[in-house]
């Protein structure tokens, strides 16, 4: 593993930005067991793991090798971040999965950045030869960001992969590729789903629809929305329903329940505070919102899963 860290390093614009005594390998994650067997034939995992990081929390990186096939999976479970990437800034929400190309030659330097005062996600960085297999099904090289469905394939195979951290065996090395895959395979799945319906969606829709996607924690007006683009809110409405199955407002909501339910399943907080978390001011709200798109509770719901 030791030249791929070195290569991490080297890679470094310059040191990164950390409160006092924080390691500078953090966004590393921890070093996985490299076997020469299975690493240039199967998806392998280079290093990973849980980040908790707080302000100020910043990296700054060129494109690397080796590997060339290097790629970043990061998943947001609470707080945020930004990637900035090719004159582009990519929300990094919670519930949301990067996947990014950090080693192309021709890539400018991308950067990292906390958001606000905590962030905590999940990282892995993978390399394997079955990625470009993957990569050469979507045009463009636009990094990949979804919002990640709480009851699917990525989230129980995330846990795996991290519990798998300590295995050194050819049979663990399996198990990792196997599960990467069902990332992977639900990844593109979802994208490329997003794909055939942007194909005909007018642009100003899905400027709108990523915003509802990933600062779904902020308010919301359709006024807003009408002053901006300079298109009367009720044609918005139609519009946005005839792409995407439903009006903006109803969307959001969905959104926001969405969030809150992963929530509900991954901490403690009372449910005032995650009615804030997601962008409902109101906790009575929330709860009446909450029961009418489950069928019970936040806190029936929570009961429920456990």
């Amino acid at each position: 593993m030791e030249k791929y860290t070195d290569a991490f390093f080297k890679a470094l614009e310059k040191p990164p930005v950390l409160p006092a005594h924080i390691p500078a390998d953090i966004f590393l994650g921890r070093p996985y067991h490299i076997m020469e067997e299975t690493e240039n034939r199967f998806l392998t995992i280079l290093s990973g793991g849980i980040v908790e990081a707080q302000e100020p929390y910043s990296y700054v990186l060129r494109a690397f090798s080796p590997p060339p096939t290097t790629r970043m999976l990061l998943y947001t479970k609470e707080g945020g971040g930004v990637l900035r990437a090719g004159n582009k800034d990519h929300a990094l929400t919670p519930q949301t999965l990067l996947y990014f190309d950090c080693s192309s030659a021709g890539l400018s330097p991308w950067k990292v950045e906390i958001t606000g005062p905590v962030w905590k996600y999940i990282v892995f960085f993978i390399t394997g030869n079955d990625l470009d297999a993957y990569e050469k099904l979507l045009t463009g090289k636009d990094p990949l960001l979804i919002h990640v469905k709480p009851h699917g394939t990525i989230l129980p195979c995330i846990e795996k992969l991290l519990a798998g951290a300590e295995g050194t065996t050819l049979l663990d090395k399996l198990t990792d590729a196997a599960l990467l895959h069902g990332i992977l395979t639900e990844l593109w799945t979802q994208a490329l789903s997003l794909t055939n319906t942007y194909a005909s969606c007018p642009p100003y829709l899905l400027e709108i629809k990523y915003t509802l996607d990933t600062l779904f924690m902020n308010p919301f007006r359709l006024q807003d929305l009408e002053d901006h683009y300079h298109i009367s809110k009720y044609r918005i409405c139609r519009e946005f329903a005839a792409a995407f199955g439903k009006p903006p407002l109803r969307y959001l909501n969905d959104v926001r329940i969405e969030a809150a339910k992963n929530l509900l399943l991954t901490g403690d907080k009372r449910i005032h505070e995650i009615a804030a978390q997601v962008g409902i001011e109101s906790a009575t709200h929330f709860i009446n919102l909450f029961k009418q798109r489950t069928g019970m509770t936040p806190l029936a719901f929570r009961d429920s899963m456990h």
